[in-house]
């Protein structure tokens, strides 16, 4: 490390905030990953008290719902038409969407635009979708091939269907000895060297580098593709250069999905393969710790989840601790009335659109709240200063009291709890179903316990005539629904935590 380098990581480091990143200069000449209205959903096995394990990547509509691609279509050719096109009806493109990079726009036969995804027309279905998370055992020793089959009726309604996949490196030519991974820190698909997976940087030809730049090699017998070229220098050596930059790798990066090279150089940018979209609001904090997102003032951002009795890992730069479906299920009823002056939406502007890893949420006040991989994203009124993080892993506890009201636990005496320096918390404690934890429902009146254990009662009896008792995990498992998808599951304990938003793609 250099010694500027050393003091500058000093001195930023008692805040926690090291830098703030956003796109990069390399990075706007790279395409985004998706255009507008096309998200990128993480595909995930879950595990009983395990955290959730990466199978692929999928695309969604604005709303993260699956699309689909029929294996009898030619390239750019839709043969999905009359009844088949009302059961997987063609995802249409907005009049003036334009093509851009691996998404093609076609006109079908009746003058409809509709997106093409590396020559295949892209789809939705009618009907109900799979829910697509399997679950596996902690110590299973045997993986279900059908898991990460995408044409699987694991994750598609029919034969000869398969959910849409996000596979950028299908099309990106490069040499054997690079390959495509998603790094936070240059929000984006970048480009890394296959036998180390070390970040790959591009820096200008005349740019003078210190020795903690690797020069990437091209082996004597190598020859350009796609948009990779050769270089070679006086020496003899050969090096490859991408879109008229030099490439090289950095000596400070010790394990994958490090970009310690943006703060040694600013004139060194990450090689982009394709960027992701992040709003103008929205920045990658370089914390000490991990990638978080914060806002452009450097406000830490987060989201709430139900807490999840988890063993065998943490948040990694390979994994996510919650799952997609775990977070859409919960949206935005985590925090509501009272909750909302401790923690504030993070609010989207009317006219936003979903993209790539985010959508946009609809509150029941008809706001609109932006969303990343399905959770919607928060700031905490106790973080006064830039670079602070106070609000990670607080939480509130609730128990059923025996009228059926919700009884807070920890009221005050935990130095986590939110309710201990900040009054009381009112969070929902239903799920998409209308159920309290555990599955079971609500009485005809609900009673929530405030603060000091007063009870305010609401009347829920006709809500609640309509409703029928919750199915038991097995039965829904027998139906194919995760139990850890619809608030069912034992290992969900009745509280919730908030988490700074960790970035991994």
């Amino acid at each position: 490390m250099t010694k500027r380098k050393a003091v500058l990581l000093s001195a930023l480091a008692a805040s926690g905030l090291i830098a703030a990143s956003g796109a990069g200069a390399a990075a706007l000449g790279a395409p985004y990953s998706t255009p507008a209205g096309v998200t990128i959903v993480n595909a995930s096995k879950l595990t009983d008290h395990g955290i959730p394990q990466f199978m692929f990547r999928r695309l969604g509509d604005g709303e993260g719902r699956p699309l689909y691609t029929l294996d009898a279509d030619k390239k750019g050719v839709s043969s999905c038409y009359n009844e088949c096109a009302v059961e997987f009806p063609p995802f249409t493109a907005a009049a003036d969407a334009q093509s851009d990079g691996d998404f093609t726009v076609l006109r079908r036969k009746d003058g409809t635009r509709q997106w093409v995804y590396q020559g295949k027309p892209l789809h939705r279905y009618s009907g109900k979708d799979p829910v697509g998370e399997p679950i596996g055992q902690r110590f299973q020793l045997r993986e279900d091939p059908t898991w990460s089959d995408p044409a699987s009726s694991v994750h598609s309604p029919k034969q000869g269907w398969r959910r849409a996949t996000f596979t950028p490196e299908k099309t990106v030519l490069m040499p054997p000895d690079v390959e495509i991974a998603g790094l936070a820190l240059a929000s984006g698909f970048a480009f890394v060297q296959t036998s180390t997976k070390s970040t790959v940087y591009s820096a200008p030809p005349l740019h003078k580098l210190s020795v903690a730049w690797n020069p990437l090699r091209a082996s004597a017998l190598a020859l350009p593709v796609g948009d990779f070229t050769i270089v070679k220098h006086a020496n003899g050596s050969r090096q490859w250069s991408y879109r008229g930059d030099l490439l090289y790798t950095f000596a400070g990066d010790y394990t994958p999905g490090e970009a310690e090279g943006l703060v040694e150089d600013k004139e060194v940018q990450v090689a982009l393969a394709y960027r992701n979209f992040m709003p103008e609001e929205v920045r990658v904090g370089r914390y000490l710790y991990g990638p978080l997102l914060t806002t452009a003032k450097g406000q830490s951002l987060y989201t709430n989840m139900r807490y999840k009795l988890s063993y065998g890992g943490t948040e990694s730069r390979a994994s996510y601790g919650v799952s997609y479906y775990d977070a859409k299920v919960l949206g935005s009823m985590g925090c509501q009335g009272e909750c909302l002056k401790t923690w504030i939406p993070l609010v989207a502007p009317a006219n936003a659109q979903a993209r790539g890893y985010w959508e946009v949420h609809t509150r029941p006040d008809g706001s609109k709240q932006w969303s990343f991989k399905g959770s919607p994203l928060y700031t905490y009124v106790g973080d006064t200063k830039p670079g602070e993080n106070n609000g990670n892993n607080r939480h509130i506890i609730a128990y059923g009291g025996a009228n059926g009201q919700m009884v807070y636990g920890n009221p005050g005496n935990d130095l986590k709890s939110p309710k201990a320096e900040l009054g009381e918390l009112k969070m929902s404690q239903v799920d998409a179903g209308g159920r309290l934890f555990g599955g079971r429902p609500p009485p005809t009146t609900a009673a929530t316990s405030e603060a000091q254990g007063t009870a305010k009662a609401t009347a829920n009896a006709e809500a609640t005539a309509a409703r029928a008792p919750a199915p038991s995990v097995a039965e829904n498992q027998a139906k194919g629904i995760p139990a850890n998808s619809n608030g069912l599951n034992d290992d969900y304990t009745p509280g919730f935590y908030w988490h700074s938003v960790s970035v991994f793609y």
